[in-house]
């Protein structure tokens, strides 16, 4: 079980504080790096990426994160020589947009995953606004009154600039870092990508060409070149693929845009790139929106065909599911000339347990089975539910001695397994087993797989149960 932060010793605490120090210092010193002309940073990315990482990894939200993080903030601008109460002020206003937009997604997360998953990056960066309204707020009332090349002539100015900034930041490090897999995950994203056809890489070449003529077209419209090939690849590729995607090319637009305008019109830069950033959030909301929802539509549908294919009570395959299963294994045994077995098992008395225990408990037994059962099987065997408490495996890639033992421990394990009830009482069942076994030159129909197993498992009961009979 993962240990919460609260509970850590202080030596994981101080890892903690080190760990959040360093990394906002970094991002700290990155922004810094993008100051130009007697301004603040064209990109900041050390508020989204720590807020991102407080909503990602919610065992890190503890005090010293956030003790860790303003030590980094105060140390980076300190590097730049910046007076100590304008360091704290520009260090507050950080702070206050990280602990509004954090606020507002814990309160209300719950309910937004209960309306509807596809439109989280909705509400998630509608928080933002709510953050990084009051950020630029605190930020444009108190800079002012510091002698600093920060302000920008205005309040609304300032309080827009900021404001934008602070969107910016969130729509291009936010959906990454929130949905970043896990290594395995990763991995396995990675070779995905580097098996891609040509076919399937269109929708990011399409985003490639876009840019490219977006950037040797001078007129306005060019930022919006790339949009319906964003939707195309939230369309085709995985979340976090399209994610990324669309943070370099809106990084790219931005940088590329901002300085074609900085040298075009010098004295209307602030303004332009108000409006820029603007432009441009409105056009990443679209496709992370519409990735979102299609990532949900997916899960929701992988979920309904999982519902059809398995059985409700056992989890096990349904009948129709098994036979569907069976017919593409079998063809592949086949091809491949394998030796296949069909088992089909039944439970013995099995209403004498729903008359003396109830049908409740009787559902417990058949999850007891079915757990026995699977906990035996290799990966790649299939066991379904094919009625009431008969049940039937396919195993491939198998021989008679093999498939023989694999039904003979079924059958002993299941009768070994107590069945919990009340009061600490428990029960025991015993199984039937009907086992067919098909040479690579005898393969037959499904139909004559069920026959035999059924014959070899009928014969099992007229012999006195709780055996295993192979069909001859």
């Amino acid at each position: 079980m993962t240990q919460s932060v609260a509970e850590l010793k202080p030596p994981s605490l101080l890892q903690l504080f080190l760990l959040f120090a360093a990394v906002i210092f970094f991002c700290c010193i990155l922004g810094i790096a993008t100051r130009h002309l007697t301004f603040l940073a064209s990109f900041w990315p050390a508020n989204s990426i720590l807020l991102g990482l407080l909503i990602r990894f919610p065992q890190t939200r503890h005090p010293i994160s956030f003790v860790g993080a303003i030590v980094g903030y105060l140390l980076a601008d300190s590097s730049q020589d910046t007076p100590f109460l304008l360091n704290l002020c520009l260090t507050f206003a950080n702070v206050l947009y990280v602990i509004t937009t954090l606020v507002l997604y814990i309160r209300f997360n719950a309910l937004i995953r209960s309306m509807h998953h596809g439109y989280f990056y909705l509400f998630l960066f509608s928080f933002c606004c709510v953050g990084a309204l009051s950020s630029s707020l605190f930020a444009a009332l108190t800079l002012p009154y510091f002698n600093t090349k920060y302000t920008l002539g205005s309040f609304w100015t300032d309080l827009s600039y900021w404001f934008t900034a602070e969107i910016q930041n969130a729509l291009l490090l936010l959906p990454a870092i929130i949905s970043m897999p896990n290594l395995i995950e990763f991995k396995q994203q990675l070779k995905e990508i580097k098996t891609q056809t040509v076919q399937e890489s269109l929708p990011l070449f399409a985003v490639i060409f876009s840019i490219i003529i977006g950037y040797y077209d001078a007129g306005p419209g060019s930022l919006l070149y790339p949009i319906a090939a964003l939707i195309w690849c939230a369309l085709r590729y995985r979340h976090f693929s399209v994610t990324i995607i669309t943070s370099l090319s809106c990084a790219f637009i931005i940088y590329h845009v901002s300085q074609k305008y900085l040298l075009l019109y010098p004295d209307q830069y602030l303004n332009n790139t108000i409006s820029i950033r603007l432009g441009l959030i409105m056009m990443t909301i679209a496709p992370l929106t519409v990735s979102s929802i299609n990532m949900v539509r997916s899960k929701l549908i992988q979920e309904l065909q999982h519902i059809i294919a398995h059985d409700e009570l056992t989890s096990s395959l349904t009948r129709r599911q098994l036979i569907q299963s069976i017919q593409i294994l079998q063809q592949q045994a086949k091809d491949s000339a394998q030796t296949t077995a069909f088992i089909m098992l039944d439970i013995d008395h099995f209403k004498q347990v729903n008359d003396n225990y109830g049908h409740q408990i009787g559902d417990r037994a058949l999850q007891s089975c079915v757990h026995t059962i699977q906990a035996l099987l290799k990966p790649h065997d299939l066991l379904g539910r094919l009625g009431g408490e008969e049940f039937a495996i396919f195993m491939s890639n198998t021989d008679t001695v093999t498939a023989y033992h694999c039904a003979e421990k079924i059958r002993e394990k299941i009768s070994q397994t107590p069945i919990a009830l009340e009061h600490q009482d428990y029960f025991y069942i015993q199984i039937s087993v009907g086992l067919y076994i098909c040479k690579p030159e005898n393969q037959q129909s499904i139909e004559y797989l069920f026959k035999q197993a059924d014959d070899a498992l009928y014969q099992a009961k007229r012999q006195g149960r709780n055996q295993v009979v192979i069909s001859t």
